[in-house]
């Protein structure tokens, strides 16, 4: 609550006119029975904020605000990432939500030769493909599509949340892990600790550890680090595939 009153102090027709939006505009806009339209949503987004991280990150905060919190987020990505022994130099990667390229672009700088990167639309490919000509960008709805390749390791950050319903977790999550090899390891979050309710807006829904567990039985928790309001998790087969 101190946060959003933070953000009325600061830009008080800004915030009334984002909450109007989120709140009753876009869900007329964009919402369905139980679900919402995706694609429209984030190709709308995204053309207008481009690869500002306000497009990614949170509307409510100027660019440099999301990128402090960006920033401390790669930092906990990279430690995790350290300590679970992956090299993203080794073998072939899997990003699902490259958005704006944040996370693509950290993968490279830490070694990635061969990454496959999908977001839902492909309005920013080509501003991608400037800044990293060596990552193949493909357009597809994991929760629909399955993934083509196998993979030594998928990432999957700030995507999760913006699953809203339980049908698309599970077939999204097992088109991830499917196109996994048998020592894939699998990148995820945030996750809450704890539920929070049903549904927080039209496009956002909190998951936690159980429900990952529901949707993937045969893997777990390998490692986990508190990650902006949840953790990140890197998940690893338990059982044969």
């Amino acid at each position: 609550m101190a946060f959003v009153w933070k953000k009325l102090r600061q830009d008080p027709i800004g915030t009334v006119k984002r909450a109007w939006e989120k709140l009753v505009a876009g869900r007329l806009r964009y919402g369905r029975k139980g679900d919402y339209d995706a694609s429209r949503y984030w190709r709308d987004r995204f053309s207008r904020y481009g690869t500002s991280l306000q497009g990614a990150g949170d509307e409510g905060l100027a660019q440099a605000e999301n990128e402090q919190e960006y920033a401390k987020a790669a930092e906990l990505f990279r430690k995790l990432v350290a300590d679970s022994g992956i090299d993203f130099g080794d073998g072939r990667t899997l990003e699902i939500g490259c958005g704006p390229g944040f996370y693509t672009k950290l993968m490279v700088s830490l070694g990635a030769r061969d990454l496959v990167a999908y977001d839902i639309t492909d309005v920013l490919f080509s501003e991608l493909r400037a800044q990293v000509p060596n990552v193949e960008l493909r357009q597809g709805d994991i929760t629909a599509l399955p993934v083509e390749g196998t993979y030594d390791r998928a990432v999957m950050i700030d995507v999760l949340e913006h699953i809203v319903n339980e049908e698309k977790l599970a077939s999204g999550m097992r088109n991830v892990v499917n196109a996994l090899g048998p020592n894939g390891r699998f990148v995820v979050g945030p996750v809450v600790k704890r539920p929070r309710g049903r549904r927080h807006l039209y496009y956002v829904r909190f998951w936690t550890v159980d429900d990952l567990r529901r949707a993937l039985p045969e893997w777990e928790p390998e490692r986990r680090v508190d990650f902006r309001d949840g953790e990140l998790l890197v998940l690893r087969r338990t059982t044969a595939p």
